[in-house]
């Protein structure tokens, strides 16, 4: 191809080569082995989980079940598990949207987002499991946790915040006895992605990132650690590479000084708002100085709930992702 042509069409022009590819893909993803921990004895107790923290046994199906990572309970109730306490991300008054119905009526406490867990209240609930898979849990708060009830945290080998949810769904499906039953939700949403990016073969070989601005100035643009780096890297947007070779694998984020604001050149960028902090964008000349701000391919998200989907990323939020961010993602990279 002419090396005159811009850089999208060329982009775009392989991108439809590897279409064809891409759909034969989404074909077979429901045979698909999985190199991860398969299902075994479904329903069977007592089971053992291996985490970040060492082993856990859980001696009978869990009945009252505290979902203490930030998007835990989205697994859950997938598996037809309510718990008795959820702590929810951010300003949601419990699961987002495309969860709540699951609920069927009931009301979970509600722990505080921020702040020191309430290990009190966790004791006078007296739950038979918890979870903390999407948590930062050191030893000495395992320790406390694990005193009141059989504990699961994140697995080993991922940052705090950083597993991925195929990971997530299949350790909290053992722990619930539901292994089988988180296997085809796992198969089922890798399935429905594999569907979208196939029919958008224009987001293979795109660059992108999910952003979030810094107040004291400068940028956070997610890594592939990350759950808003993961939607978009499994639909073939990949971060560019000028933040790749800042990513060390250690962090969920990159901390951009305004000074590296040229980082995040790329064909297109999200941009969550955080209380109208997107405005910022207008008034800051490195950001403006971007080729993708100059082209007007930048999304600006609202936090509730588009902005907090994003950050679950779970086989309930998936789905609500895809309906609400991927037709914009089109609309810029079309």
């Amino acid at each position: 191809m002419p090396p005159t042509l811009p850089a999208r069409l060329r982009r775009r022009a392989a991108a439809l080569l590897s279409a064809l590819a891409a759909l034969l893909l989404v074909t077979s993803c429901g045979s698909a082995s999985n190199d991860q921990e398969q299902p075994s004895g479904d329903g069977a107790f007592p089971v053992t989980i291996q985490h970040s923290q060492g082993t856990t046994e859980i001696p009978k199906r869990p009945e009252r079940v505290i979902a203490l990572g930030y998007t835990d309970v989205d697994p859950l109730l997938a598996l037809d598990v309510i718990p008795v306490a959820m702590r929810p991300w951010s300003d949601l008054p419990g699961p987002g949207s495309w969860a709540k119905d699951r609920l069927r009526g009931a009301q979970p406490y509600l722990f505080q987002t921020q702040g020191d867990v309430d290990l009190e209240k966790i004791a006078s609930l007296q739950p038979d499991l918890i979870v903390a898979v999407n948590a930062a849990v050191d030893d000495a708060l395992y320790q406390r946790l694990s005193a009141l009830a059989p504990t699961i945290v994140r697995p080993a080998g991922y940052p705090d915040f950083g597993t991925p949810w195929q990971d997530t769904t299949r350790m909290i499906g053992k722990a619930v006895g539901k292994s089988e039953q988180a296997e085809k939700l796992i198969t089922d949403t890798q399935a429905r992605i594999d569907q979208v990016a196939a029919q958008h073969p224009e987001f293979a070989g795109a660059t992108g990132a999910v952003v979030l601005i810094n107040p004291q100035g400068g940028y956070w643009p997610y890594t592939r650690n990350d759950a808003r780096g993961r939607f978009l890297d499994q639909l073939g947007i990949k971060l560019p590479p000028a933040a790749q070779a800042l990513d060390d694998g250690k962090s969920f984020y990159l901390n951009l000084s305004p000074e590296q604001t040229s980082v995040l050149e790329s064909d297109v960028l999200v941009v969550i708002d955080q209380k109208g902090d997107s405005q910022r964008l207008a008034q800051d000349p490195l950001f403006q100085r971007l080729d993708a701000a100059k082209r007007g391919d930048v999304i600006v998200l609202p936090f509730t709930e588009a902005g907090i989907a994003l950050a679950h990323n779970t086989v309930l939020s998936i789905p609500y992702s895809l309906e609400t961010v991927v037709p914009q993602l089109a609309d810029k990279l079309r």
